[in-house]
């Protein structure tokens, strides 16, 4: 009998390996859905930057939508990253890294680890009282629950 040979057979992992296929790239990542993770993005083996972020979207099916890491929300595109090395060897802690020519990023979830206080997230939402309007409007102009009644008074 004779077999057609593929170029890339299907590969067995077992808690740790590295994967360069599409679809395998998307299965390992799906454990990180809906979770806060700790990334660090490296160039030549130096960090550029490092932070903590919500992982919102996994993609493996969209080419036209970028990798974007913040620490309000991360969408990692599968698409955007040659390799995936992986070690999911230790119970409750999950290590990655992507791998994209000279850029990597590593991403790390332990479970049940709090976000460090040290470099609070900075929100738009933040109270500012030097930059603060006040407005005052008269009670009046409030409607109140008397008002969807007739009042007792009027003739009708």
């Amino acid at each position: 009998m004779d077999h057609e040979q593929h170029d890339r057979a299907p590969g067995l992992f077992v808690n740790r390996g590295l994967v360069v296929q599409r679809a395998d790239k998307a299965n390992i990542l799906r454990p990180l859905l809906h979770q806060t993770v700790s990334y660090r993005h490296l160039r030549d083996g130096e960090q550029i930057v490092r932070g903590h972020g919500w992982v919102e979207e996994v993609l493996g099916d969209d080419p036209e939508v970028s990798s974007i890491f913040t620490p309000l929300t991360i969408t990692i595109n599968v698409d955007a990253f040659e390799s995936i090395e992986f070690d999911l060897s230790e119970p409750g802690n999950l290590r990655y890294v992507l791998r994209s020519g000279s850029d990597a990023v590593e991403i790390e979830y332990q479970a049940g680890t709090q976000i460090p206080d040290a470099a609070p997230v900075k929100s738009w939402l933040e109270y500012r009282g030097e930059q603060y309007v006040q407005i005052e409007l008269p009670t009046g102009a409030w409607p109140t629950a008397s008002d969807d009644k007739p009042h007792s008074n009027e003739i009708g």
